[in-house]
């Protein structure tokens, strides 16, 4: 799959690569950490990008974002919302929010609710002709240098967010009960 999606990984550093030897995984939380199976150390931050590392961008990625940027929030943000109630309504029945402890169903709800994110965003990318393995560094860079971007970024940051999600399944699981 190439580089992880900027919504899989810490909001500073979300898309740069890691050094060798890392790798990225969810807490039955699904809170993200990050491993060195050689060395064995873990750490919740992700660790820094190997020397070397792009900085700068090129007009061709400030396109891509661009147009990735106005396809969100001009013209997906109502078809991802429609989509993410429909998934609530569907599975909303598994939350309980009279109990603090989460299951391990939660974590595997919310990772199919950001592939669905995923896969529409990069059903997109692919129609423009647009590799996410180029999207994502891309958008890193981008949204350091443009507050739009930085904006639409926040904002798929926050919506994808584990504690977000479970608040929403709740909340569309009390609103039903209530009926």
């Amino acid at each position: 799959r190439g580089s992880a999606p900027p919504f899989r990984a810490s909001r500073r550093g979300m898309a740069e690569p890691m050094p060798e030897g890392w790798a990225e995984h969810l807490d039955a939380e699904g809170r993200t950490f990050f491993c060195n199976a050689a060395t064995g150390e873990s750490t919740w931050e992700r660790p820094g990008a190997p020397a070397g590392a792009a900085t700068t961008t090129t007009p061709e990625e400030l396109q891509m974002v661009e147009e990735v940027r106005r396809w969100f929030m001009e013209t997906e943000v109502q078809a991802l919302m429609e989509s993410a109630v429909a998934f609530a309504d569907q599975h909303c029945h598994v939350f309980d929010p009279s109990v603090s402890e989460h299951k391990l169903e939660y974590t595997l709800l919310h990772q199919q609710f950001r592939q669905l994110f995923e896969d529409k965003l990069n059903e997109f990318l692919t129609s423009r002709g647009y590799s996410p393995e180029a999207f994502y560094p891309a958008l890193e860079r981008c949204a350091k240098l443009d507050g739009n971007t930085e904006s639409m970024v926040d904002l798929m940051w926050c919506c994808l967010q584990y504690e977000f999600f479970c608040q929403v399944m709740c909340e569309r699981r009390w609103e039903k009960l209530k009926g």
